[in-house]
């Protein structure tokens, strides 16, 4: 009898602690590299540092929602003799498919909107926000059951408008997150 209640207390404690492990909240911060395309703006620098954090929240094993925030990079660019710069930025909410492998390797794929903004700083200053689709891929390491590493590839689609130019951004990344 009492051996029965070990084995059956374990077991409920053992499938409560995985469950706790696959909900969680998690936030990240995500260092790399921009890449702009589909915008002529004269001599232009295409490549930039990106920087992003984000907030979501694992509903399940398989499945996650992600809010955040990407500053995608400022792209030098100089037309018939004026320098400008092309800054960009995002905030974003996607929806996280994860598919877990072995030895504490997963992929994940992601879908969602972006709320953008474009700045063009040269003699004719303009901006423009609009929202666009957002597509990601990548693989994270979970080094324990809090921290883990990722490395990744997200495409933000039409950032900019008719004021600034529209342009796709894609950020290749490398991070880091906690889970709470």
């Amino acid at each position: 009898m009492f051996r029965k209640l070990i084995v059956t207390a374990a077991l409920t404690l053992g499938s409560t602690m995985v469950r706790a492990q696959e909900t969680a909240w998690y936030g990240g911060l995500d260092l790399g590299a921009s890449h702009l395309s589909g915008l002529d703006l004269g001599s232009m620098d295409r490549s930039d540092t990106a920087l992003g954090f984000d907030l979501g929240y694992r509903v399940n094993r398989n499945f996650a929602v992600e809010g955040a925030y990407t500053d995608l990079g400022k792209f030098n660019f100089s037309t018939g003799g004026l320098d400008g710069t092309y800054r960009a930025k995002s905030f974003s909410l996607a929806a996280v498919g994860l598919l877990p492998l072995q030895s504490n390797w997963s992929l994940y794929g992601k879908a969602g909107l972006a709320h953008t903004q474009a700045k063009v700083n040269a003699p004719a200053d303009a901006s423009e926000s609009g929202n666009g689709l957002l597509v990601g891929a990548g693989a994270m390491y979970d080094f324990d059951r809090n921290i883990y590493a990722k490395a990744g590839w997200d495409r933000y689609a039409s950032v900019g408008g008719d004021a600034t130019g529209k342009a796709d951004i894609d950020v290749f990344s490398l991070g880091v997150g906690y889970r709470f």
